[in-house]
């Protein structure tokens, strides 16, 4: 396990200057803790749109001013006219998950280009600055020791239906970020690595809450391959606070990877779970063509920079991943 870590900044404080935001996706995990971040800052009205197909209503209890529509961002009319008198508009609204991706190829396609293109409509209309979130995805297979935001994409061929998801969220990229190269729009793009939290479900094939969820019940834990292929985990908070600093800095026309540098085998992962859990598991390996069938395709390694969000934000991660796990399992014992 690589235990390079980065300490928070505790100075880092900025006062919020959005006063009715909207949030497509926003009943989704990262989305609903956006939506608490915000009205504890002062904003004064959310509008939260979500079709449900991951999202929870649930996730939304106890917030107030807020509007909620549930639907595809689509099948709304008049969204030109819904977005008048908003000040930034945060597009979450995507299929989430391994597990969903590959159970919803066709349908995950277009929600995230024809939804992307319709939200990008409307915030031009309106003038509405957006945050546009990707992926990790989107690097592929690259090689490099360390993923910048200029690293170049090296995704699978079409046959491997994995990685329909990167060249969507890809094909997202170059819409927003073409629309800033005309002046017609103020984007940003952050690409997410691994999001995880208390209140993450583990429904859509999301590796935390799932090893989580059977070590509390001493079921066994399934690693997908042998269990070698690392990754890095990001607490939610901390991207909730990128997200509220990038969009009050008004940082347009940029890219950046939203991560953690402190990297994990997923053998090492449920390791972890199961000895910070008490649990009784044991660990049984599953081949991906097992799981997926031969359409899938898994990087070994996926770790990003995050010296650019960093220098432009002042904030640092503020959590390694024992630390998150700790407050995951604490969080399930008691909730589910």
């Amino acid at each position: 396990m690589n235990l390079t870590f980065r300490k928070l900044n505790l100075s880092m404080t900025m006062k919020n200057n959005l006063k009715n935001i909207i949030i497509t996706g926003g009943a989704g995990f990262i989305g609903s803790n956006l939506a608490k971040k915000f009205l504890s800052e002062g904003t004064e009205k959310i509008l939260i749109i979500d079709d449900l197909s991951t999202g929870n209503k649930n996730n939304l209890i106890g917030l107030n001013n807020i509007e909620f529509i549930e639907s595809r961002i689509e099948d709304i009319e008049n969204l030109e006219k819904l977005f008048k008198d908003y000040d930034f508009c945060f597009h979450l609204a995507a299929g989430v998950g391994v597990q969903y991706i590959m159970e919803n190829v066709s349908k995950a396609l277009l929600t995230n280009i024809e939804g992307t293109h319709v939200i990008i409509e409307a915030c031009k209309a309106n003038n509405i600055p957006m945050l546009i979130t990707s992926t990790s995805e989107v690097y592929g297979t690259s090689s490099d020791k360390v993923w910048t935001e200029e690293t170049k994409s090296l995704i699978g061929p079409p046959t491997k239906l994995r990685w329909s998801y990167a060249a969507s969220k890809l094909i997202d990229e170059f819409l927003v970020l073409s629309e800033y190269n005309d002046n017609n729009l103020n984007p940003i793009v952050v690409r997410l690595f691994n999001i995880i939290g208390p209140n993450q479900v583990s429904d859509f094939g999301m590796v935390v809450p799932k090893f989580i969820e059977a070590a509390i019940q001493d079921r066994d834990i399934i690693i997908h391959g042998n269990g070698t292929q690392t990754r890095s985990f990001t607490w939610v908070n901390d991207v909730i606070e990128y997200f509220y600093l990038l969009s009050n800095k008004k940082l347009y026309g940029e890219i950046f990877n939203i991560g953690q540098t402190e990297e994990i085998s997923i053998k090492e992962l449920a390791e972890l779970i199961i000895k910070l859990s008490n649990s009784n598991s044991k660990i049984v390996y599953r081949t991906h063509e097992e799981v997926y069938g031969s359409k899938f395709e898994d990087p070994m390694r996926r770790t990003p920079s995050i010296d650019k969000i960093v220098e432009a934000t002042g904030y640092e991660p503020s959590m390694t991943i024992e630390n998150m796990i700790k407050e995951i399992i604490e969080y399930k014992k008691i909730n589910n």
